[in-house]
């Protein structure tokens, strides 16, 4: 029981981990590529940042697949 506790405790900490994360983002039509770094992130936090990006154009979003490196 106590080396189940010891192992659950230290996944937490490990999973909770604040760390920097790149986010990759293609731009359609033109493929063109921007990265951009998100900061002092979980791994959640970072990919609701990353995938919530977007970019507009005389006032229209441009559409673009992003993924988290």
């Amino acid at each position: 029981m106590k080396k189940l506790v010891i192992t659950l405790s230290v996944s937490m900490l490990f999973f909770a981990c604040k760390k920097d994360y790149t986010c990759e983002c293609t731009t359609t039509p033109g493929n063109t590529v921007s990265k951009f770094t998100i900061k002092s992130a979980t791994k959640r936090q970072a990919k609701a940042n990353c995938y919530s990006y977007y970019v507009e154009e005389s006032g229209v979003k441009v559409e673009q697949n992003c993924s988290l490196k």
